[in-house]
């Protein structure tokens, strides 16, 4: 499990050296989007993150910042000859707006884009696969916003050192303890379950990332003991008031969510273009909670 916050930028004048929000989750071969700001088609070319792995993208609210990018990345994949349908889980109205501006520009995909909207005041889970599953929460903003949880499933696996130690070496017989639970040895009859090769199960990582909001409960509950959060930051502490009045986050905010959540670590993103730099608003969210950071545009993080 990887990321890569591929804008940092909030709203305002764009900028030659950030970018809106986009982030990329990457599964294995799996590619999740979560929102799709103007120019994410070429942050990912940057970061070098395959389009073709992508089949889930989930927009978090309906400002241009986190959407614009959507027509023409759809519009590059119907040129990629995509096949694969492609799943978009978003607040209502983005179908409407695609399918006008898609149309108007004569550029409907060929490919099949499954709709999932998200309903005012939705939560729960959107999708689960046999490794993964994805949950949503309202959060609050000045329209509908939503945040989403990617968590690991629990899986076991082999020990291949356990397994050869017990006399488990044929690929065979791998494969029929994987499937069967159990298998007799040929050369002395021993029988040698599953649970005596299985290798120690590790802590299912999860990976949360929280659209426009002031702090708010659902986003502490959205992100309990997350591995990861990456959460806005729009303002810095001296600017509450309007951090509150905007339906925007603080660097104070963020990390006190991150504190109260039990979250690892906590990445800042959606910054104001107003400042020229994010370390004031680091250092202010370290006081609260140590294990943050800033999100680096195009940077590829383990989720530990």
């Amino acid at each position: 499990m990887k990321f890569s916050v591929l804008g940092t930028k909030a709203g305002g004048a764009p900028l030659t050296n950030k970018h809106s929000a986009a982030t990329a989750l990457m599964l294995g071969s799996e590619v999740i989007l979560f929102d799709c700001a103007e120019g994410t088609q070429i942050q990912l070319l940057h970061a070098k993150i395959s389009r073709g792995h992508l089949n889930h993208i989930f927009i978090s609210h309906l400002h241009g910042d986190h959407i614009l990018g959507l027509p023409t990345l759809l519009t590059t994949m119907g040129a990629d000859r995509r096949t694969a349908p492609l799943h978009i889980y978003a607040p209502t109205g983005l179908k409407e707006y695609l399918d006008l501006g898609l149309t108007i520009m004569d550029a409907v995909p060929s490919f099949e884009i499954i709709y999932h909207e998200l309903g005012h005041g939705m939560k729960g889970e959107l999708l689960s696969t046999n490794s993964f599953r994805v949950t949503t929460q309202m959060l609050e903003h000045r329209i509908d916003s939503f945040g989403f949880r990617v968590e690991e499933l629990p899986h076991t696996n082999i020990s291949i050192e356990k397994a050869h130690a017990l006399g488990v070496t044929d690929g065979a017989m791998i494969g029929r303890i994987k499937r069967e639970g159990t298998v007799i040895l040929p050369n002395d009859g021993r029988t040698v379950h599953f649970a005596d090769i299985a290798a120690p199960q590790h802590k299912p990582r999860s990976f949360v990332y929280a659209g426009d909001t002031r702090k708010c409960a659902a986003t502490i509950e959205l992100a309990h003991r997350a591995s990861v959060l990456v959460h806005e930051a729009t303002f810095r502490a001296d600017m509450n008031d309007k951090a509150t009045e905007r339906f925007h986050s603080t660097s104070e905010q963020a990390a006190e969510v991150a504190l109260e959540a039990g979250v690892e670590r906590l990445f800042l993103s959606h910054i104001s273009v107003r400042y020229k730099s994010g370390l004031p608003l680091l250092r202010e969210a370290r006081k609260i909670f140590p294990q943050t950071f800033l999100a680096k545009e195009l940077l590829i993080e383990n989720v530990l």
